[in-house]
């Protein structure tokens, strides 16, 4: 397997209609996720972004390229927040690989800060 030596995705900002939809489909109905003033009396300009909302997205750059049965393991940490209206930038660097698996060092992040950090582990399906 000839494993990407980097991976990247770029999403448009995330709308308010997105965390309300996340929201549903999560079952986390924080209003700082979706309320302009609860974010704001917390000390955001806007409602935050789910961070399990990046990390599904972390997930998407990697499901996207190899499919959904090479992801063996995601592990990421949540260092700063996204705020709605930003636009997320995922970038996945190889680490190792061989024939059989790749480990992929993960970070992504606004303009304005880096939102996550972590690794995947991938297994080869092709």
């Amino acid at each position: 397997m000839n494993w990407p030596a980097e991976l990247r995705l770029h999403t448009p900002p995330v709308t308010p209609l997105q965390l309300a939809l996340f929201a549903a489909a999560s079952g986390d109905h924080n209003p700082l996720h979706l309320d302009p003033d609860v974010a704001r009396r917390a000390g955001f300009d806007k409602p935050v972004v789910h961070g399990m909302l990046s990390m599904a997205l972390a997930a998407k750059l990697f499901t996207r390229e190899f499919g959904p049965q090479a992801l063996m393991r995601l592990h990421t940490r949540f260092v700063g927040v996204a705020l709605v209206g930003e636009a997320l930038e995922l970038v996945a660097t190889l680490r190792e690989a061989n024939e059989q698996a790749a480990h992929y060092l993960l970070r992504a992040s606004t303009e304005r800060a880096e939102v996550l950090s972590g690794e995947a582990r991938l297994r080869c399906t092709r």
